[in-house]
């Protein structure tokens, strides 16, 4: 026989479904496993996992909650379920007559840049991406993953002129498309290198 989790019920008696009790008693331990840690270890019973239903939308709240939700979110990478939260409505007010809608935001992405070495990326709530990293030469930074658009980049001299007296090296940076960015810099010479920051749309 196989697992059954809604036995015991109310009706038929318990009599009437022993077998099948047993054998659910027989199986719970290995059934249990699932998303948990095992019974006879330290940390026995405790969630290892959270398993979440893909959403088709925004599930609403009507009390003083925060609602978790699993949904899936379009990006340049493609289409992916992503943790989503949403907060009661609270707009219009009597001093805030705005009818804000009461959307869900993302909280996730389904990759992270942690290996670097020149290039790192993460994620900002809202479906946004974050990139950093150092150039050691001037010209195109391009972003991995690809965004959809970028909001901002920004750069920062790690190094002075060598030149009369010595200052930060100029930067300035001019997005060029969706994924790349220029740096530049009139006074870089040498050995010189500039740190970097973007923010953009996943």
């Amino acid at each position: 026989m196989t697992y059954v989790p809604d036995t015991p019920q109310a009706k038929p008696s318990p009599k009437d479904t022993q077998a099948q009790i047993q054998t659910n008693f027989a199986q719970w331990a290995a059934k249990f496993l699932i998303n948990h840690s095992a019974m006879n270890s330290s940390s026995q019973g405790d969630h290892q996992a959270v398993i979440l239903q893909n959403q088709v939308a925004d599930p609403g709240v009507t009390q003083d909650q925060v609602t978790l939700f699993c949904k899936n979110a379009t990006s340049q990478a493609g289409t992916q379920p992503q943790l989503f939260a949403q907060i009661k409505k609270f707009l219009p007010t009597l001093n805030d007559p705005r009818d804000a809608p009461n959307d869900g935001m993302q909280l996730t992405y389904n990759s992270v840049n942690t290996v670097g070495p020149n290039q790192f990326q993460s994620f900002l709530i809202g479906g946004y991406l974050l990139y950093f990293g150092i150039v050691t030469a001037l010209g195109t930074v391009t972003l991995v993953p690809a965004p959809s658009q970028i909001i901002i980049a920004i750069a920062q001299p790690n190094n002075m002129t060598t030149v009369g007296t010595p200052i930060a090296n100029t930067v300035s940076t001019n997005v060029l498309n969706n994924s790349q960015f220029q740096i530049l810099s009139s006074t870089a010479t040498g050995v010189f290198s500039f740190t970097w920051i973007a923010i953009a749309r996943a």
